[in-house]
């Protein structure tokens, strides 16, 4: 006599199947995150405290008083005078002709120091922006990768 009980013992066709889906999702999942990673780009923000400490022969010092190293290729100064606030002008650290190293390597270390350059003999100024005597000069210091404010401040013309 023939027995007419089955063997249920196995794993359902519907369990393996879901189990291979899983598998399958948590590999694509672990693919897209090693691909994301690689293709990023993030750029970490400059994080210095530049300060305009004097203005010398027409020329603006500035000093990083605060933290880390950065080169000026990578910043851009924007300027304006608080007793014309419609007069404003950005100068990017790429212009090697505005921006000078004190150690000659366009390399800002902690403590490190550079100037912006004017563009005349006699007075303080790029272009048709020109700071006056008496006036005060507002300037903020951006990194130009990120977009990102470092510092601002004022400091009075020559």
């Amino acid at each position: 006599m023939k027995s007419t009980e089955s063997d249920n013992s196995g794993v359902s066709e519907v369990v393996g199947v879901m189990i291979m889906i899983t598998v399958t999702l948590i590999l694509a999942g672990f693919v897209l995150i090693s691909a994301n990673s690689v293709t990023s780009t993030h750029e970490k923000p400059i994080s210095s405290t530049v300060t305009a400490t004097e203005i010398k022969d027409y020329d603006i010092i500035f000093d990083n008083v605060y933290g880390e190293p950065f080169t000026l290729d990578r910043i851009g100064i924007s300027l304006s005078i608080s007793e014309r606030p419609i007069q404003s002008i950005m100068l990017s650290g790429s212009d090697s002709s505005l921006f000078q190293s004190y150690s000659g390597d366009g390399i800002i270390v902690l403590g490190g120091r550079f100037k912006l350059l004017s563009e005349y003999d006699d007075k303080t100024g790029w272009g048709e922006f020109v700071l006056n005597s008496g006036e005060h000069l507002d300037y903020s210091v951006y990194d130009m990768k990120t977009n990102t404010l470092m510092s601002t401040g004022r400091i009075a013309g020559k």
